[in-house]
């Protein structure tokens, strides 16, 4: 019996895992479109001057094609700062790095630049993600299981 339940532990554990890390690749793939500050040195008339809409006047302009997050991925860039916040002293002794490095990797930049931007080896700080990777999935199986799942069904 206790082969059965230690299985069932790791494939939830390995399935939290899979999760954050989706949850984060997909926020900060949504974070792309999110809409920018505005201009505030550029006159807002300047964009009605831009615009017309017949082919004969002289400032016709067709519409680029502005892409925005989807309302999951809004959702999953809400969960994914929570997610960021559980990490603390309990998860990693320098929380802020552990975010930064969390953030940095959902944004996919190889380990080999987070390495030289931390001042680590590759592989050292590999270890360290997979390390805070795993602590903050067991800290949600938990304690935070049931708003996890909610996501996620």
């Amino acid at each position: 019996m206790s082969k059965l339940n230690l299985k069932y532990v790791l494939d939830q554990k390995l399935r939290i895992e899979k999760n954050i890390v989706w949850i984060l690749d997909d926020a900060a793939y949504a974070e792309r479109f999110l809409a920018k500050p505005n201009n505030k040195r550029c006159p807002s008339m300047y964009s009605l001057i831009e615009t017309c809409y017949t082919p004969e006047d002289f400032g016709y302009y067709t519409k680029k094609l502005v892409l925005r997050a989807t309302p999951k991925q809004m959702t999953h860039y809400s969960f994914a700062i929570d997610l960021l916040l559980l990490v603390k002293e309990d998860i990693y002794d320098n929380p802020v790095e552990a975010r930064k490095l969390l953030w940095l990797r959902a944004n996919r930049h190889p380990f080999t630049k987070l390495a030289k931007m931390f001042g680590y080896h590759r592989t050292t700080l590999k270890r360290k993600y997979e390390m805070i990777l795993e602590r903050l999935a067991d800290k949600i199986r938990l304690n935070f299981l049931d708003k996890f799942d909610k996501i996620f069904i």
